[in-house]
């Protein structure tokens, strides 16, 4: 992916800014608030969406009115071009939520389609899968996100930094971690709930058990014997108890039972006392009371039918028979059907000639708008194709365009006439200032000799080199000395040179007691011997300057005065007469009295020229205002020539465009004189007077259209209106005068008589069907009456009786047996239900032998013997229980086998624990040694690229970066081996470890190669070397990715088009 152009329209400080990027390494340079950053958060935001209102700054909204967002264009890794255009939705008054905003994502298919895609899309096919989190931790980073190491920490990039050897050694730690706590559940030196300490302390307790066992044989014995015979006395019991319960249940039973059982004996006895009815129907009552039911309803139904029969035929003999309406109806029908088209068609043909008279107004207004002469002919023989718009616009275009530019080359002429006024006024201002200064100059300055400005600087540059070297010549000679002294000193060595011996002496005996006292002997040695050397080197220069010091002296005492003589010279040539007068104030009229001067009072000398260098340096100033002054003056000069130019210029235009104006009014009055229109037509006007035209030929054509219409209409409302009167003539009923004015109203008269005529008639033959169907109906109800009597009759005779009144009794009589029937089989149900024929005998006997007295006092002595047994009973199981409670302690106090076999598998089950142990032990002591290994030898890819990157920028002083597996925590290794943490580095290093992390991060996802590379500020804390080499290092990587760099350094500007001069620079 290539960044080519972003356009930015408004966001953060920027509006209306294009930026195009066309280099590898492209460096945005520009001071605070230039928009930097902001063009940083634009790239974020355009390809990822803009974040929400709780980041204001990344978001980017405009601090006034204005639009939010802008445009962004890059080539994907195929060179497919992409446009995304993306605007916040907040400015149009839409609510601002994650994602209120308008986006369009174009690409560019390869047969030139241009295919809009979503934001999916985007991200899969252009940006490789990576999502916002991890393109603004590691492709987009400002100084802030660059300081943050838990950004690396995150878990979408977390299996790259641990992607390679076994999985990050997240299993190995988890492994390391359930080891340990498994060797801390299985024993600890002092622990008390381990495992280990639970089996030592059974395996004591077990002991003591076996040392303390005794014999408890007596006293098992008795408890056994005690045990026996409670449980036969317990057997006992029970059967007796079992047959107590029998007898209680079956009294209980008969107590229960005995009001149903005297019902069941009197339905009995009732039953015996019935009637014989076997042979009455089982439904033969309510059979005969239907068939009476039924029989009363046919009856009814029969008079009912009688009657409406009568009540019919009354009802057509009211209703008469109409000759005219049956001859006519279906006319008259037809013509009211037609009413509303009648008078539709009238109502039509009264707007259409209400219209007509409209058109006919309009176009007369049409033809007087056009001109008062024109007729209808004239309208209609004048041409509107397009062909003579097209050149009526055309003629109208070329009027426009001549004012167009007319008035833009008045406002160029005016400008450039202000322009050039101003350029006048700033010539004649320069030259004036220049004259003022010329004349302050002369008048501050005239004491120097007049001269080329060139020829003055170079008399002073040469009067202060013979000022310095005749200082130096004076600093350099010594004074006179006895010939003793001058004798005894060619002995010695001059005292600057005895000096930085003795300096260098005690220099050697301190560094090699330093270095002797570090244990760095060999170092010691050879600091010691060039030391030596050095001395020696600084004896043999001291030896020979000796020599050559009283040659020298004298060759500076004869340079002396020859120097005093060229000063003098040069300072006259420079200085006029003041400063000259004082510099020969002695004995006038003598060169060498001016030398003898110089030379015996060198503090006049030094007066004379901090003087004449006050003088000068302001005479230097003056000469760089006056150089300035000038060329200002110059380039005002050039200046107004321009703009005279370009006055003349912009008049020879604004005379063209008179020219084209005329020849295009002659062409126009032509055009107009061949069409005869009147020549005092605009253009503008014309294409009006088209439009008009056109109206009035519509208008024309539409007048004939309505013409037809009103025809057709007319001679259909004449022909209703003679039917309608023909009818009239035939009704008797009507007017015999044959009005035909209130034709449609009349018929309205005749058609509402036609209509209650109609009804009569369906009336009539209504009321004849339902004579018909009433008929039949009687006939039908006398048939059903027939065939109930005959089914009557064979009820009857299939009971066997004689008549109705026998029927009847036997059938009650039969009813009272069926109830009773199952009143006995309810109360068999009820009371032996669930008891066998034994117990039913029983039953029986005991409610025919006692009385309900009897049954409750047996009752009572029963329940009262079952109740002592239980109480005896539970009494025995009590005690026995007891007694198998002492079996039990006895039998576990006394055996001695059972603790013995427990004490051994306790041992058994302590040496398996002391196996798992030492496994988990070793297993543990291995995993920390392979974690070890790990860690120094199998670091994943990224933490290699990073350590390669880390030791380019430290220039070697760190080799390699580790990342330990149990905190997973930085460290940077030096070269001899010594690791430190991250938290112990420097912030400029911690800076440069966290972006080495990040670029082996970004070169080790195959799916982001290519992505751009924006850095926002990031050298800020890089001392010059390492920032060259983080320039050296982006240069390498913007080989396969683009690199955009934002600073406000100028050093760190520089450094990089020093460093990569193919870089693009662009100032914000």
């Amino acid at each position: 992916m290539r960044l080519e152009r972003m356009n930015i329209q408004g966001f953060g400080a920027v509006r209306d800014k294009s930026i195009d990027i066309d280099a590898p390494v492209t460096v945005l340079y520009g001071p605070n608030e230039a928009g930097k950053s902001s063009v940083l958060y634009f790239i974020r935001a355009m390809l990822y969406g803009f974040p929400g209102k709780g980041s204001p700054a990344e978001r980017g909204e405009p601090s006034g009115e204005g639009v939010h967002g802008g445009e962004l264009r890059f080539l994907d890794k195929e060179g497919v071009p992409w446009v995304i255009r993306r605007y916040s939705r907040s400015r149009e008054g839409h609510s601002a939520t994650g994602r209120g905003e308008r986006v369009h994502i174009h690409k560019l298919a390869d047969n030139g389609i241009v295919i809009e895609l979503g934001q999916q899309e985007l991200e899969q096919y252009a940006l490789g899968g990576v999502s916002r989190d991890m393109f603004r931790q590691l492709f987009a980073i400002s100084l802030s996100e660059l300081q943050e190491i838990r950004s690396l920490q995150s878990t979408e990039m977390s299996g790259y930094l641990f992607h390679a050897g076994i999985g990050g050694g997240a299993n190995i730690l988890e492994a390391e971690r359930k080891l340990s706590q498994e060797m801390d559940k299985l024993y600890k030196p002092r622990g008390k709930v381990q495992h280990t300490a639970k089996l030592l302390q059974s395996i004591e307790h077990l002991r003591t058990q076996v040392s303390e066992s005794k014999t408890y044989v007596s006293r098992y014995n008795e408890t056994v014997t005690s045990i026996l015979e409670i449980q036969e006395r317990l057997n006992l019991l029970e059967q007796d108890r079992n047959r107590d319960a029998e007898d209680l249940s079956l009294l209980r039973k008969a107590q229960d039972i005995r009001p149903a059982w005297l019902e069941w004996r009197e339905a009995r006895l009732e039953l015996k006392d019935l009637m014989d009815s076997d042979n009455f129907p089982p439904d033969g009552i309510p059979r005969y009371e239907k068939m009476q039911e039924e029989e009363r309803l046919l009856l009814a139904q029969l008079i009912r039918v009688e009657r409406a029969i009568e009540d019919v035929e009354d009802k057509l003999r009211a209703l008469p028979l109409n000759a005219f309406m049956e001859q006519y109806g279906e006319r008259i029908e037809e013509l009211w059907a037609k009413r509303s088209l009648h008078e539709t068609a009238s109502r039509e043909l009264a707007e259409l000639t209400a219209e007509y008279k409209s058109q006919e107004i309009r176009l007369e207004q049409l033809l007087r708008d056009i001109d008062p002469a024109w007729t209808r002919q004239e309208l209609l023989t004048l041409s509107v194709s397009a062909s003579e718009r097209e050149e009526v616009r055309r003629i109208s275009a070329a009027f426009a365009g001549y004012d167009r530019r007319m008035e833009a080359l008045f406002i160029e002429q005016r400008g450039a006439q202000r322009s050039a006024a101003a350029a006048e006024s700033a010539l004649r201002e320069a030259r004036r200032q220049l004259r003022e200064e010329m004349d302050r100059g002369q008048e501050a300055f005239a004491m120097i000799q007049p001269a080329a400005p060139q020829e003055t600087a170079a008399l002073w540059n040469q009067l202060q080199l013979e000022i310095e070297r005749w200082r130096e010549r004076r600093l350099t000679r010594t004074q006179p000395e006895p010939a003793s002294t001058r004798q005894s000193g060619r002995g010695r060595l001059p005292r600057m040179y005895a000096a930085l011996l003795a300096g260098m002496a005690v220099m050697t005996f301190l560094l090699v007691a330093v270095l002797l006292w570090t244990s760095t002997t060999e170092a010691a040695v050879v600091s010691g011997i060039v030391m030596l050397l050095g001395m020696s080197y600084v004896f043999w220069s001291g030896l020979r300057d000796r020599e050559d010091h009283g040659t020298v002296s004298n060759e500076i005492n004869n340079l002396d005065g020859q120097g005093t003589e060229h000063i003098d010279h040069l300072y006259s040539r420079l200085v006029s007469a003041p400063y000259a007068a004082a510099a020969v104030s002695t004995i006038p009229g003598s060169r060498r009295d001016k030398n003898v001067v110089l030379a015996r009072d060198p503090f006049m000398v030094e007066a004379q020229m901090r003087e004449l260098r006050s003088v000068m340096e302001g005479w230097q100033a003056w000469r760089q205002r006056l150089d300035r002054l000038t060329s200002d003056c110059a380039a005002a000069e050039e200046k107004a020539a321009l703009q005279q130019v370009e006055l003349q210029t912009v008049q020879g235009a604004i005379d063209q465009e008179e020219k084209r104006y005329l020849e295009l009014e002659r062409q126009w009055e032509a055009w107009l004189m061949y069409r005869s229109l009147p020549q005092s037509l605009s253009p503008d006007v014309m294409l009006d007077v088209f439009v008009k035209v056109e109206q009035g030929q519509e208008l024309i054509r539409q007048q004939k259209s309505l013409g037809l219409k009103m025809d057709v209409l007319l001679k259909e409302a004449e022909d209703y209106i003679i039917q309608c009167h023909e009818i009239f003539a035939a009704d008797p009923q009507g007017d015999a005068n044959g009005s035909r004015i209130p034709a449609v109203a009349e018929l309205g008269n005749v058609h509402s008589r036609w209509k209650s005529y109609q009804e009569d008639s369906r009336q009539k033959k209504v009321l004849a069907e339902r004579v018909q169907e009433l008929r039949k109906e009687g006939a039908v109800i006398e048939e059903e009456r027939e065939a109930l009597q005959l089914r009557k009759a064979a009820l009857i005779a299939s009971s066997q009786t004689a008549d109705e009144e026998t029927f009847l009794r036997m059938g009650a009589a039969a009813k009272r047996r069926e109830e009773l029937v199952r009143t006995i089989r309810h109360h068999e149900i009820t009371m032996f239900s669930g008891w066998d024929d034994a117990g039913r005998r029983q039953l029986e006997q005991l409610l025919e032998l006692t009385d309900a007295a009897e049954l409750e006092a047996q009752c009572f002595k029963k329940e009262e013997a079952v109740s002592a047994v239980l109480h005896l009973r539970d009494e025995l199981q009590e005690r026995r229980g007891r007694l198998l409670q002492e079996r039990e302690s006895l039998e576990a106090a006394g055996n001695q086998d059972s603790a013995l076999q427990q004490l051994e598998e306790q041992r058994s089950a302590l040496r398996e624990l002391v196996s798992q142990y030492a496994v988990r032990s070793m297993a543990t002591e291995f995993i920390k040694r392979t974690r070890r290994m790990y860690e120094e030898e199998k670091q994943p890819q990224v933490l290699q690229l990073a350590s390669r990157y880390f030791s380019i920028l430290t220039g070697g002083m760190y080799s390699r970066m580790v990342m330990r597996m149990g905190d997973q925590s930085l460290l940077a290794e030096r070269p001899i081996g010594e690791l430190v943490e991250s938290s112990r580095l420097s912030r400029g290093t911690a800076e440069q470890l966290y972006l080495t992390m990040r670029l082996g991060l970004i070169q080790s996802m195959p799916h982001a190669m290519g992505l751009p590379l924006l850095l926002d500020d990031l050298f800020v804390n890089f001392d010059g070397e390492r920032l060259g080499h983080a320039l050296e290092l982006l240069a390498e990587l913007s080989q396969d990715r683009q690199v955009v760099m934002m600073t406000c350094h100028r050093h760190v500007a520089e450094q990089t088009m020093k460093r990569i001069p193919n870089a693009q620079f662009i100032t914000m």
